[in-house]
Formats: structure tokens, C-alpha cells, sequence
């Protein structure tokens, strides 16, 4: 029992730990694409294909947030998928609905919504132009919108602090749900690294 307790701490811990992580990650890899670009090709270029070229990427990074915060049962009031002001692409603005744990799920969830959903739209569209047979074309094509996605799957310092107000109930949530499930992602870790090593 007190490992399992152990093993569902970790694990919720890592969760929790992991999306902002990889949100601000990318966030960082996409500011130093973008500053290497803008010294070799300018910046209206890099402005023009990190923003423009890739607003597939952006209409997916706030659909994201609209989904997740209306699944939760928020009120979303704003929606704009692509209208580029100053350094913002887009917006969605809403507001949070219910009692002290459904505002949580919502500030939460719809936070680290670009970044989770980011990361599903790319392992559905990998399996996709793996397992297609099409034109050369259609999976440049389906390349076109992984990469916009990626691009756009960031997390910005207000998305962690909109995640931050509701982390206490959210981190109690997934942990109850590790120890129901026994999860230990940890030790599934250590075992994928221990097999990669000995191949």
C-alpha cells in the first residue's frame, strides 16, 4: 500500500511537472528558431512563416483552449483564432463557472490545453502519414500541419499561471487516479531506458 502511495505521488508529479515543462520548452526552442532565423533572413520573413505561414497551428492552439475550457463547463466569451496584434496571434477569453473544483479543472485543463491536445493532433497525424499510402503531396501536406502544430503548441507565462490558480485540486485529481490505477511511470521510465540501454 505505502508503495503504491509512493509510486502515484511520483507519477502524479511527473504529470503535473511534465506538460508545463514541454509547453515552455517548445516556447524556448521556437525564440531561438526564431532569433537564428530573423539574423539570416530578416525578420519580416521569420514574422511571415513562424506566424502566417504556420496559422494552422494557431487556429489549432486556440481551438485547444476554447475545447478544453467548454468540455470543463466554462463560459467562453471571446474567440479568435487568427487575428495577429502586437505579439498576440490569437485569443480566447472565458470564464470559469461553478464550484472551487469544476473552476479548477477549467483553469487548468484549458491552460496546458495547446500543449496536451498539441501532442495528441501530433501522435494521431504521425500514425496517419505512416500508415498512408497516398501522394508524396498529402503527406507533405500533413508534414506542413504537424510542423504548424508543433510551432504553436507552447505554453506562455499566463497559460502557466492560469494552470497554477487551479494545480491543487487538478494534482489531488491525478494522483487519486494513479493510485486507482496503479500507474508508476517511473518505473515504466526506468524500464524503457534500462531496455534501450541493453539494446
Amino acid at each position: 500500500m505505502t508503495e503504491r502511495l509512493i509510486d502515484a505521488a511520483i507519477s502524479a508529479g511527473i504529470i503535473i511537472l511534465i506538460v508545463p515543462v514541454v509547453g515552455l520548452l517548445i516556447d524556448f526552442i521556437t525564440e531561438e528558431v526564431a532569433k537564428s532565423m530573423a539574423k539570416s533572413i530578416g525578420v519580416s520573413v521569420t514574422i511571415f512563416i513562424l506566424d502566417y505561414l504556420t496559422f494552422i497551428g494557431t487556429v489549432h492552439h486556440e481551438l485547444s483552449h476554447a475545447l478544453y475550457a467548454l468540455i470543463t463547463g466554462a463560459k467562453v466569451t471571446k474567440v479568435e483564432i487568427f487575428k495577429p496584434t502586437g505579439n498576440r496571434l490569437g485569443c480566447v477569453e472565458f470564464s470559469p463557472r461553478g464550484n472551487w473544483v469544476t473552476k479548477s479543472l477549467q483553469l487548468t485543463l484549458s491552460a496546458v490545453a495547446p500543449t496536451v491536445q498539441g501532442f495528441v493532433s501530433e501522435v494521431l497525424l504521425f500514425k496517419l502519414i505512416t500508415w498512408l499510402q497516398g501522394p508524396l503531396w498529402l503527406k507533405i501536406v500533413i508534414g506542413y500541419v504537424m510542423a504548424s502544430i508543433f510551432i504553436h503548441m507552447t505554453m506562455s507565462s499566463a497559460d502557466v499561471k492560469a494552470a497554477w490558480k487551479g494545480l491543487p485540486f487538478v494534482a489531488l485529481l491525478i494522483f487519486v487516479i494513479c493510485f486507482a490505477f496503479g500507474v508508476d511511470l517511473l518505473g515504466i521510465f526506468q524500464g524503457f531506458f534500462a531496455s534501450t540501454g541493453a539494446a
